[in-house]
C-alpha cells in the first residue's frame, strides 16, 4: 500500500467508461482520463495511492448513517470508501456513496432528496440532519438498454418519452404492453430510433417514478445524473412538474472521495 501523499489518485469505473483523475490535495489536477478498469488504473496510479468507491465485500454502516462516517479500507493496493446498507428494501450503496458524501460536503445541512441515476442502480436517497435516512435503488438503466430494440447511445426525443411515460406512472401494470407498442411501431418502421429509444426510456421511467413518487411528491430534489443519462431524467422529472437542482456529477464523485482521502491522511 501507498503513503499517504498529496498527490493521489480518485478513481470511478461506476462511470461508463471508467474514469480516473490525477489529485493534488483535495483538487484533480487535469482532467479525467478513461482507464479501461482497475487494473489499468492501478497502473496510472503506480506508486501513489488510488482511491474508489466500495465494492461487495468493502465494510458497510446500516441505514440511518452519515456518509461522512464512513472510513477507507485498504483492498490490496486500492483504498475502498465504505458502503451503506439497508435491510428493506434489500440495498447495498457503493459508487453512490461518494457522490452522497460530496453533495453534503457542498450542502451542509441540507434536507431532501437525492437522484443517482447510475449505468447500474439508480438510487434515490432521502437525506436529513447530514444522514442517509433511506434509500430506494431501481435498475431502470440495464432494463432500457435489455429492451430497447437500438443502442441506448442514441439521441433523447423528450415529447416522444412523454406519452409511455404518463400511461406507466398511472397505470404500473401498462409497463410490458407499452415496450411491446413501441417495439412493434418501430419494426413496421412508424417510429424512428431517437423516438423508440425514448418510448423505452419513457415507459421505464414511468414505472420507477410511481414506485419512488413519495422520493419526489412535494420533496426538495437534486439530480446527479452522469451526462449520458441526466436528458431522459431531466425530461421525466420536468413532465410531473417536479422542481429540481442539477448538480455536477463528476464534480460529487470528486469530492466525495477527496473528502474521505483528506480524513484518512489525518488518521494515518
Amino acid at each position: 500500500m501507498s503513503q499517504p501523499s498529496d498527490t493521489w489518485f480518485a478513481f470511478d469505473d461506476s462511470h461508463r467508461p471508467a474514469r480516473i483523475w490525477r489529485m493534488v490535495r483535495t483538487a484533480p489536477d487535469g482532467p479525467a482520463e478513461v482507464v479501461a478498469g482497475l487494473d489499468e488504473a492501478r497502473k496510472v496510479a503506480l506508486g501513489h495511492p488510488l482511491v474508489t468507491h466500495a465494492h461487495a465485500a468493502t465494510p458497510a454502516l446500516p441505514l440511518p448513517a452519515a456518509p461522512a462516517d464512513l472510513n477507507l479500507h485498504a483492498d490490496g493496493d486500492t483504498l475502498r470508501l465504505g458502503a451503506l446498507t439497508q435491510a428493506q428494501p434489500h440495498t447495498r450503496l457503493c459508487a453512490a456513496v461518494s457522490k452522497i458524501r460530496g453533495f453534503l460536503q457542498v450542502n451542509k445541512d441540507w434536507d431532501g432528496v437525492l437522484c443517482l441515476p447510475g449505468f447500474a442502480t439508480t438510487v434515490w436517497a432521502l437525506i436529513s440532519a447530514n444522514e442517509v435516512v433511506s434509500v430506494l435503488s431501481f435498475t431502470t438503466a440495464p432494463l432500457v438498454e435489455a429492451l430497447s430494440p437500438i443502442a441506448v447511445s442514441a439521441s433523447i426525443d423528450s415529447d416522444a418519452l412523454i406519452s409511455p411515460l404518463q400511461d406507466v406512472i398511472s397505470k404500473p401494470e401498462t409497463l410490458g404492453l407499452r415496450l411491446a407498442e413501441s417495439r412493434s411501431l418501430w419494426a413496421a418502421g412508424e417510429l424512428n430510433d431517437a423516438a423508440v429509444l425514448s418510448q423505452t426510456w419513457g415507459a421505464a421511467l414511468g414505472a420507477e417514478l410511481a414506485a419512488a413518487r413519495a422520493y419526489w411528491l412535494g420533496q426538495n430534489l437534486a439530480l446527479i445524473a452522469p451526462s449520458a443519462l441526466a436528458a431522459p431524467y431531466k425530461a421525466a422529472l420536468s413532465s410531473q412538474y417536479v422542481p429540481f437542482t442539477e448538480v455536477d456529477e463528476a464534480q460529487m464523485t470528486i469530492k466525495g472521495l477527496a473528502s474521505a482521502y483528506a480524513y484518512y491522511k489525518t488518521k494515518t
